[in-house]
Order: C-alpha cells, then structure tokens, then sequence
C-alpha cells in the first residue's frame, strides 16, 4: 500500500528539485570548489570542472599584467593590496576565470575592539562558485540511439542536403537552419495530430504533416526538432510544463532548450510558438530567465527572438509574439526537465526493462517553479518503499519455505 501510494498519489515521487544553478550549470564547466587563506597573505582556490587535470598550468592577470605563474593541484597568489579583480586561465581552456576578491583584514577588526576573523570572500565571478552536485550534459540531452539505421541516414541527408549544415558551423547558426527547414515543411499545419501520429518516428511524423495527412502540437514539434539537434550534434533537453491543483489544469505546453557550447549555457526553442531564441541584448536566454520576465512588462527593445513569421525567420521584438509563452509560463505552473534516460524507462521493450523500470533507483525529471517546495522527500520515500516491499516479499517467500519443509518433515 505504501508502494502503491508512493507512485500513485505523490506528485514529486520520480522527481528531483534542484535549484536554478544546478539547471543551467554543468558538470563540465569550471568552477571555484574552495579558497583558502594561507595565512601568510596568500590564497589557495581549488577548481573542478572538464578543464582541470591533478597538475594545472595556473596564470593569474590582474588586468593585462601577470601576476603570477604556477603549475599544481590548485591556484595559489598573493593578492594585491587594494586590488579586487583578477583573472585567471587554466590550462589551455579558452578564456579566463574572472572573479572579484574582497577582504577586511583582521588588524581593522581588532583596532575597534572586535575579535571577529574573516577570511577572502569571492563576491563575484564569471563560473559557479561551490554550488551543490551538478549534472552532466550527458544528463539531458535526449538520445535517439534506438531509433532504426534508416531514420537516422534520412535525417543525416536532410541535413546534408537540404539544410546544408557545416561542420564548424556556430551552434546557434544550426538550430536556425534546422528549425527554418521543419517550421517550412509544417506551415500551417498546428493543431491537434491524429493518435496514430504518437506511434510513428520523428522522421514519420515530419513526412506525414509534410503531406496533409495530419496536424501536428507541440509535442510533435518538440520530437522532430530535438531528433534533429541530435543528429547535429547538439545536445537538446525536453520540457514541459502544466501543472493541475485542486483538479485546475494550469495549462499544458512542451518544448525544449538547446545547449550552446560558445556561451556553456542553455538557450529556449519553442518551434510550436515559432519561437528560435529568447536574447536580452547578445545573451541567450533559458526558459526559466524568459518565465522571471513575462512577470514583468516586457516592452524592452534590448529583448528580441528569432520569429518564424510564415516566410523566414526573423530577429522580432519579443513582446510581440510572445503571447504562447505568456499563456503557459506563468507564476502557477512549474517546469519539468526530462533527463536522457526518461523516455527509454518510460516505454520498456522488454521484460528486463520493466523490472529496470520498477525498481529504477534514479529520478525520472527535475522540477522547477514558484509553486513546487517539496524537497526530495517523495522521491525518496518512493526508493524507499520499493525496496522495502521486495525485501519484506522476499522475507515472507523465505520463511514460507522454510515453515513449508518443517511441515514435509
């Protein structure tokens, strides 16, 4: 029954709630894991992320002139007097890690009578400091690695020939190429799909609404888009959101974010709003920036997308097609965040795979939203009561047996 309850009537059960950094940061990027004072006026700061290896080639800038050099574990300077910014690269990795540094020696503290101690603080910085556990790209980013030979070939043309996708390419430049080639090849066919639609392919479902044969929503959308990102090389996650409280729906939606590698962030795309980025100047946004905006007049020239206005797709102030967004992201919905694995454990092919299924230790999604708090607690008891009902299952089968052959004796 507590099994039964825990995957029935608990809203969070398969879900994890991490914060905003843990969305949107990756266990790849670089990032400030420590900083400590030395005590003999210099630092130490420890660094994680794809970039670091046991020995680093450490180079610390204040503006343009070298401070200092080092080849170790972690990053070790003395900080200049007065001076705040400094900038670091590691290793070969492109660009540099800017942070700004700020202490109030002690000496001051004691002139006014005061026993505090405080050590360096990093007020600021381009890369995370110390956030909790992050995941991988490889998290997210949706595989297609069961779909058949043929559909990946047809989508390997496509892109080769009709989109003209070039190797070195900038990633944002291919999500436009191939969001133009789909939203072309769909025009005007947005409405609710026949249900043979949902067992067809990616690849299917473009040629069948391509022909007439069906309309296509946001979900369709979403597959054929993300199926295509794939091919391309570029990571893309599925999201939707729609919650229902006291038996209300909030309004359902799905669509996806892109992962640029050129900026290390997540970008919003949301073909069904005809919708190819959100920008604030030349950033990229991510949905859960574009949701904080909406809650605020958004009649800013600085904020633009690329809108598929039926003939090409065109930089648009936002405000002005913004109105699919509006309808869906508003303060009483959350956000779910698929990871890679949710939609192979979610229709096993096999027995095997729906014993994987049952006792799958890891969360299906992530929640995010103004209306979600729950911590793990769901999740947790779920894992709980599934091997809690194995283990007393198998407790009962073990004494059944043994009281069975007491009894044959």
């Amino acid at each position: 029954m507590s099994n039964w309850f825990a995957r029935k009537k608990m809203d969070y059960s398969y879900a994890d709630l991490p914060g905003y950094n843990q969305l949107y940061e990756t266990k790849e990027q670089t990032r400030i894991t420590c900083l400590t004072d030395n005590k003999n006026g210099s630092i130490s700061i420890a660094f994680a992320g794809k970039a670091l290896r046991k020995q680093n080639d450490f180079r610390v800038y204040q503006k343009d002139s070298l401070l200092a050099t080092g080849k170790a574990e972690n990053c070790t300077f003395q900080p200049l007097l007065g001076t705040r910014e400094y900038n670091i690269r590691i290793n070969e990795a492109a660009g540099y890690v800017t942070f700004t540094l700020n202490n109030t020696p002690d000496s001051l503290y004691r002139i006014f009578g005061n026993s505090s101690t405080v050590t360096f603080e990093i007020t600021g910085s381009n890369v995370p400091v110390a956030p909790n556990d992050l995941y991988s790209i490889t998290d997210w980013a949706i595989s297609y690695d069961d779909q058949p030979e043929t559909e990946k070939k047809a989508v390997d043309n496509y892109l080769r020939d009709s989109i003209h996708i070039m190797p070195a390419e900038a990633t944002a430049e291919r999500i436009l190429k191939i969001s133009d080639f789909i939203l072309q090849r769909v025009k005007g066919m947005d409405g609710v799909p026949s249900d043979s639609m949902s067992q067809l392919s990616p690849v299917n479902q473009l040629k069948c609404a391509q022909s007439g044969r069906s309309k296509i929503w946001c979900g369709i959308y979403t597959r054929i888009f993300c199926f295509f990102a794939n091919r391309a090389g570029i990571p893309a996650r599925v999201i939707d959101c729609g919650n229902t409280r006291a038996g209300i729906s909030g309004g359902s939606h799905v669509f996806s974010e892109v992962y640029l590698k050129e900026y290390n962030s997540w970008a919003y795309v949301d073909l069904l709003a005809k919708t190819v980025f959100v920008k604030k100047g030349d950033r990229y946004l991510n949905v859960i920036d574009v949701q904080r905006l909406l809650k605020y007049p958004i009649n800013d020239p600085d904020l633009t997308t690329c809108y598929f206005n039926g003939d090409s797709i065109v930089q648009t102030p936002y405000n002005q097609v913004a109105s699919t967004a509006l309808g869906y992201f508003h303060r009483n919905n959350s956000f779910r965040f698929y990871f890679s694995d949710f939609f192979k454990i979610q229709n096993p092919k096999s027995s095997f795979e729906r014993f994987i299924k049952i006792f799958y230790p890891k969360p299906y999604y992530a929640v995010y939203g103004d209306n979600t708090g729950t911590g793990r607690s769901q999740f947790v008891f779920r894992i709980i009561s599934t091997f809690s009902m194995v283990f007393f299952l198998g407790f009962c089968i073990f004494f059944g047996l043994k009281w069975l052959r007491q009894r044959a004796a």
